[in-house]
């Protein structure tokens, strides 16, 4: 026996391994790249907010909660972590864990569907994403929102497979495992947040699709309306609250996000579902050393779509259920954010695991087109191409770095000297960054516009002037606020960059005219 063949002997051995090894084995090797350099970025604006409700005590993480428009859940859970220490560690380790959880669905329901290897390509791909690893390292909820509206989707999945069943009671046996999966993942993801009702809509959506398929359409739609008001006595009471708490309207709190053109499109298409890696504060997508490799990758992908697509039209039932939930949402964000902008990642985010399981499922079968010697080698070059993309978005600086503008503030700024801050929200990274004995001498005067600050050169004080955006933003505007400053406070007498997002300045009116821009570093 030759080496090739007794790889190919224990690669069939693994493939027919106990079915309880396998989730477990998905879930593992899912958490450790989510693991990885997982408290070394700073924190940036959404997770600072984070940090603080979980800070308060219960009553007001409770109201802080539902006045920002979210559910407490979440932030109540996340609260014990606090006291672990190193919060930009344990503050996101949750988040990880559903990532990992999310990635290990994602298995469970393409090998339902297609297979052992279709279940662990699909996983691949989910497993790797740069969106997916994204928010699986950052101090927020959506990982835990794919997670449990990927349960709902394994439910409906289950459903789909036998029609008959999902037509009977709801608690036979047949059924039970279906229905509960999608009245609990659903409750459970509107409870977390409520960019998951998208989700109630898409799977009523299903539901319709699939009574026209299955052998009494009523019968299924009043186990399907049975379902909902299950789900709405789960949910109500927490909905009630939000609203009771509100003093601005949703359509409000999304005033920030820029209209929709077509470079919004893509970043928000070209990071949740073809692997590109998406700058936190800004609507763009970072730059990648290899162009060359992502377009291979986007490639297969698409085809790889289109091929279980085409593989699964014997099978309507799933396809509906795969193809509404993979479309219905950016499809429907979409059109909203043409009167109101809404498109953005975060909110898409569960739509690139239907992604990933049909990618899995076309995978395989374009698998099954190789010459069985080379299936091997074929998938060892999808986890390179994968991996080496995925390495992206690990050197990828996605997140400002205020920790280092912190320290350098506090070790150059002297009494008495004025900061002014281009981006308000900065005041809030640079509380938790700075020294605690410096804290209050750094942000001592740190309030005032840019009058202000000529006001205090004019006194004959130093302004540090700081450009770098905290939150979502533009980056065009904070190249225009350094070129206004520079027009009121004249030229500056030190530049210096924090990372590549931060640049701090020194208007030293002691210093005469200073240097020219782009000097002083």
């Amino acid at each position: 026996m030759t080496k090739l063949d007794d790889f190919r002997q224990r690669l069939l051995r693994l493939l027919h391994a106990p079915d309880p090894l396998w989730p477990g084995a998905v879930f593992l090797l899912a958490l450790l790249p989510r693991l990885v350099g997982l408290g070394a970025r700073p924190f940036w604006l959404d997770e600072v907010f984070t940090l603080q409700r979980v800070s308060l005590n219960t009553p007001d993480l409770v109201r802080d909660s539902f006045y920002n428009h979210h559910m407490p859940s979440f932030f109540l859970m996340l609260r014990p972590f606090l006291a672990l220490g190193h919060p930009e560690f344990w503050l996101r380790v949750p988040s990880a864990v559903f990532g990992a959880v999310a990635v290990t669905l994602v298995f469970v329901i393409a090998r339902r569907i297609g297979g052992v290897v279709a279940g662990a390509l699909g996983a691949l791909v989910l497993g790797l994403s740069p969106i997916a690893l994204a928010f699986s390292q950052e101090a927020r909820s959506y990982t835990l929102e794919m997670s449990l509206i990927l349960v709902a989707l394994y439910g409906i999945t289950r459903l789909a497979q036998d029609l008959s069943a999902a037509c009977g009671r709801m608690l036979a046996p047949q059924a039970r495992a279906g229905w509960l999966a999608y009245i609990f993942g659903t409750g459970a993801a509107l409870d977390v947040l409520g960019d998951g009702l998208p989700w109630l809509l898409a799977a009523n959506l299903i539901a319709v699709a699939l009574a026209v398929q299955a052998p009494s359409r009523r019968a299924f739609l009043l186990n399907m309306l049975r379902a909902d008001l299950a789900i709405l006595l789960l949910c109500a009471p927490f909905y009630l609250m939000l609203e009771l708490h509100q003093e601005k309207s949703f359509a409000q709190t999304l005033a920030w996000i820029p209209p929709l053109d077509f470079t919004r499109l893509w970043y928000s298409f070209g990071s949740v579902y073809f692997m590109r890696v998406a700058d936190s504060v800004t609507f763009h997508l970072m730059a990648l050393p290899s162009p060359l490799l992502i377009w291979v990758i986007d490639t297969t992908l698409a085809m790889a779509v289109a091929v279980a697509g085409w593989r699964l039209r014997r099978k309507p039932a799933v396809l509906a259920v795969l193809g509404i939930s993979l479309l219905f949402l950016p499809l429907l964000l979409t059109a909203i954010s043409l009167w109101q902008p809404i498109l953005l990642p975060r909110y898409m985010l569960w739509s690139s695991a239907p992604f990933a399981i049909l990618a899995g499922i076309g995978a395989s079968a374009l698998l099954e087109m190789w010459p069985p010697r080379t299936r091997g080698l074929a998938v060892v070059v999808a986890v390179g191409l994968l991996g080496i993309n995925a390495v992206s978005y690990y050197r990828a600086e996605t997140k400002p770095r205020w920790d280092l503008a912190a320290q350098m503030l506090a070790q150059e700024m002297a009494p008495g000297d004025v900061l002014y801050l281009h981006d308000f929200y900065a005041s809030k990274e640079l509380k938790i960054y700075l020294p605690p004995g410096k804290r209050a001498e750094v942000m001592e005067d740190a309030d005032g516009d840019l009058a202000h600050a000529a006001l205090a050169m004019s006194q004959g004080k130093r302004v540090w002037a700081v450009y770098g955006l905290a939150g979502q933003g533009s980056e065009k505007t904070e190249k225009q606020g350094y070129q206004e400053s520079q027009t009121v406070l004249g030229q500056p007498t030190q530049v210096q960059n924090a990372g590549g997002r931060i640049v701090i300045v020194l208007y030293d009116p002691a210093a005469g005219q200073g240097c020219a821009p782009g000097g002083c570093h």
